[in-house]
């Protein structure tokens, strides 16, 4: 049975790409419970003159945005936008 590791370094094993597939193939099929809530991320609708902006930040700010939008339960995206917003 080989080991495999996915892009975020958690391991799996052919037994659980076969567990997953008769999940995916019974009647119930997949449901995702296992992940929790969904949290808000990029809007569906955002405009067409959307773009990208890169920011640097040292690892005190970073860690305080961190802590902020897990406090708020969201992304760090939005709440980077809310705050914006807020302004």
């Amino acid at each position: 049975m080989a080991n495999y590791t996915d892009v975020n370094g958690v391991p799996f094993t052919d037994e659980d790409i076969e567990r997953w597939a008769a999940v995916d193939e019974s009647e119930e099929g997949y449901t995702g419970e296992h992940l929790g809530p969904s949290r808000p991320g990029r809007p569906v609708s955002v405009g067409a003159d959307v773009r990208p902006v890169t920011v640097r930040l040292d690892a005190s700010r970073r860690a305080k945005l961190e802590e902020l939008a897990r406090d708020h339960q969201t992304s760090i995206s939005q709440a980077i936008r809310e705050l914006i917003d807020a302004i």
